[in-house]
């Protein structure tokens, strides 16, 4: 709160020192996400819009340093600029957030993970044009910081968040419906995909087997039943996806299951900007709202998608051969993409932990792979 009242005396000051920065052409346009994978992947198609409409401005972004190198050969972002939120605490760090925007002289910055660090960084930055999402969950103190802002497109429940990304871009002039999410690999990616998959005719099933939010995970022992119920259902090779930190549990699951010679362990073996290479050989992929599954949208694979504990008509991935399964619980849905929580105030996740969802998945499973050989034998198989 100190921030905020500090900022509003010498907002006056803050004002006329912006009015001086008024330019009558965009040479600079930063974006703020810091969130996790999922949130940068549906945040592209933000970039994309922007470089059609501006395409000599320079676009910087910035992320989490999580999540850097998904962007590395997005062909719109012309610099990243990863930091992590020890950077701008305490007044020392805004100040120095602050400067470090006020010196790239931006045109125009578009905060789509708003916060109040931000709201303040950017007026101090001295950016003429500050465009934020206004989120539809949120407290006193970013309501009072978003004042700061020149312009605020509110994200309303029940609309997809990157409908509400794409929105705001008509402060600056962007007219565009078009939500495709980007995913981009390096050229070195095919050739190691390629190593890690073997040259197996199979289906290829992609299994996450982690989630950033533990209130979302399926779980270990649930992960080792599935794989072990789709291959006693069906020909097929399984693939453990996860970051380096998912190596442990991914080893587990490979060490417990009885069709090993099914399973391929890629957890940890590939990077963000690797990874792409390998989900778009995947058959089908099985995942609960993660940031893969979010990937997997982006490059139209099929996805069984376990949506558990989140409100899907504002966060899901959008594909056409996309299967949802949610149980219709009273308490669900709960996590939202504002008003994120990570316990379950059951104290069950029955949401993810039910007994239905590997018999939904099995199902739905089926159903993707029918659809799959009746396409492949009308159209050939190009895979």
């Amino acid at each position: 709160m100190f921030y905020i009242l500090l900022t509003y005396l010498v907002s006056p000051v803050l004002y006329l020192l912006v009015f001086f920065r008024q330019r009558d052409d965009v040479k600079k346009i930063l974006v703020i996400q810091t969130a996790k994978i999922g949130d940068l992947i549906c945040s592209t198609p933000v970039f994309r819009e922007i470089k059609k409409k501006y395409p000599c401005a320079r676009l910087s972004i910035i992320v989490n340093p999580v999540t850097e190198e998904l962007l590395q050969y997005n062909p719109y972002a012309d610099e990243t600029i990863a930091i992590k939120t020890e950077d701008y605490k305490g007044f020392s760090g805004k100040l120095r957030l602050a400067e470090r925007i006020r010196k790239e002289r931006y045109d125009i910055a578009i905060c789509l993970n708003p916060n109040v660090p931000f709201a303040i960084a950017l007026f101090w930055g001295l950016i003429p044009e500050r465009l934020s999402v206004m989120p539809n969950f949120t407290g006193v103190t970013f309501r009072l910081a978003s004042v700061f802002f020149t312009y605020l497109e509110r994200h309303v429940s029940g609309q997809l968040i990157t409908e509400t990304y794409v929105k705001i871009l008509k402060a600056i002039d962007i007219e565009s419906d078009n939500i495709s999410k980007e995913v981009y690999k390096s050229k070195e990616a095919d050739a190691k995909a390629r190593q890690i998959l073997g040259c197996s005719d199979n289906l290829l099933i992609g299994i996450a087997v982690s989630s950033g939010n533990k209130l979302k995970e399926l779980g270990t022992e649930k992960i080792i039943r599935l794989i072990d119920m789709l291959l006693d259902n069906m020909d097929a090779n399984i693939i453990l996806i996860g970051s380096e930190q998912d190596k442990k549990i991914a080893d587990r699951i490979f060490h417990v299951v009885v069709k090993k010679d099914s399973v391929i362990n890629a957890s940890g073996r590939l990077n963000l900007f690797e990874l792409p290479a390998l989900i778009e050989r995947l058959s089908l992929f099985i995942g609960v709202d993660t940031g893969i599954t979010y990937m997997a949208d982006a490059l139209s694979i099929p996805i069984i998608h376990l949506a558990g504990p989140i409100d899907t008509s504002e966060q899901r991935p959008a594909g056409k051969g996309v299967i949802t399964i949610q149980n219709n619980l009273a308490c669900a849905p709960c996590s939202f993409v504002f008003k994120t929580i990570h316990t379950c105030k059951m104290n069950t996740r029955e949401c993810i932990q039910s007994e239905e969802v590997l018999s939904k998945i099995l199902k739905a499973t089926r159903e993707i792979i029918a659809a799959k050989r009746q396409y492949d034998n009308q159209y050939g198989n190009d895979k």
